[in-house]
Order: C-alpha cells, then structure tokens, then sequence
C-alpha cells in the first residue's frame, strides 16, 4: 500500500524580471530545504548557489532556462520561493549606522521588488572602438573562481565580473567576441583603458537591477530613527 500524498501544494504566479516570462511557482518542501541547509552550512559560495538553482528548477512548474537567469532573475524568484515555503515575513538582524547595536527588523518578503533598468549595452569608449556589454548570467558567476574563489582580491573579483560581462568589441573594420579571446588579453584590454573610460564599464556592472527594499526602524540601543536601503538576496535572510 503507497504512502498517502500529504500536500495539495499551491501555485503562485510570478514573472522573472529579465527574462519576461511569467511562471508558476511552488513552496519548496522539506526535501528541498533540507538541501538548502546543507549548503548554508558548508558556506561554500559555489554549493549554495547550485543547491539555490535546484531549488528554483524544483519549484518552478513551467519550463524555464536556469542558463539564461541573471542573478536579479535567481535572488528575485528564490526570494518569492522562500517567502512562499517559511512565511512572508524574513526577521532579520541589522547594526544600527550610529550605534552599531543589532536590531530584529521584520521584512515582508512579498513587498520586495526588483529596482533599476538594464544599462545601455553599448559603450563607446572612443570615436572608432565600442564595447558591447551583457549581464552574466547566475551560474556564470557562480562557477567562475576568478569571482567566488577564496584567494581573490576584490579588485581581482571586479576585474573577472567585467571581463564576464563583456560580449564584444567592434572597431571600425571587425567584431572581437571575449568568449573568444583568452583571459589575459581581456585583462590587458581593461588594463589599457583611461579612467573615464574604465568607469563607464564598472559603471554598467554595477548598475545592473537589483532587489532593494526601503525599511525603517527605531534603534533598541540608542532610540533613534534609522532608515536603509537592503539591497541582494543577502540582505534578507
């Protein structure tokens, strides 16, 4: 005799933000969570990340293209995921900026949306030379050790999501692709570059959309008034 089927799950519907394609979501079970746990535990960046995209691919009943997601795409439907699974409201700890006490803020996962447009993808760095930009996809991040590895420098980690962040090159007489072009040219090319020209590819990197959320709250420690913006899925779990 078979083992009755506890759970009559319930669906939900989302959109994932770069991608435009509305999905049905479910609350992930304790399967799921319990794969989560483990890879929180082993604080391997790499673990987490692929036990968070099997999580997604679980609970996401359409059919959908982890390979294609940016990481707004992963951080904003696994943020609806979890808020469906453990409750919509994230208790978490915050260090006041004058006192630096730590305070339990409440945060309403389902009031946290995606802010920001998708920079302009083109980039002329001079009258004949233009770069053409791309958000890296999740994974593509993830699996790159030249960004999550352990014995980077933050400046190195800059330098490898730009790198992993720019589609081509055009001239005036041909397109260079840098998935085609080995990792030290690609470092010798940004090396190369001015200041303002450098800036304006950080530039696009760093402003890629992203889950921010507005909260306010009175410091236990020192009573006053505080406001700050949470900002990555870190910041709300």
């Amino acid at each position: 005799m078979a083992l009755p089927k506890l759970n009559d799950m319930p669906k939900y519907s989302v959109t994932i933000p770069s991608l435009k394609q509305e999905v049905r979501i479910r609350p992930f079970v304790v399967k799921e969570e319990k794969i989560l746990l483990v890879a929180m535990e082993s604080q391997d960046p790499k673990q987490i990340a692929h036990a968070i995209i099997d999580t997604i691919e679980s609970c996401v009943q359409d059919d959908i293209d982890t390979q294609k997601m940016t990481s707004y795409d992963v951080e904003y439907l696994f943020t609806q995921i979890r808020g469906k699974s453990v409750g919509e409201t994230s208790n978490i700890g915050i260090n006041c900026p004058s006192c630096e006490h730590q305070n339990e803020v409440s945060v309403n996962l389902s009031e946290i949306k995606i802010h920001g447009e998708i920079p302009d993808h083109k980039i002329n760095l001079t009258d004949n030379v233009l770069v053409e930009m791309k958000a890296p996809t999740y994974l593509q991040v993830a699996n790159n050790e030249k960004i999550t590895g352990e014995n980077q420098s933050a400046m190195d980690r800059v330098f490898a999501l730009i790198v992993s962040s720019i589609d081509a090159v055009l001239t005036d007489d041909e397109r260079i692709s840098f998935k085609d072009t080995s990792y030290n040219e690609c470092i010798e090319f940004l090396e190369s570059m001015t200041s303002d020209q450098f800036t304006k590819i950080r530039n696009y990197v760093e402003n890629q959309p992203s889950l921010k959320h507005d909260i306010q709250f009175k410091c236990v420690g020192c009573n006053e008034d505080q406001k700050m913006t949470l900002e990555g899925m870190q910041d709300f779990f």
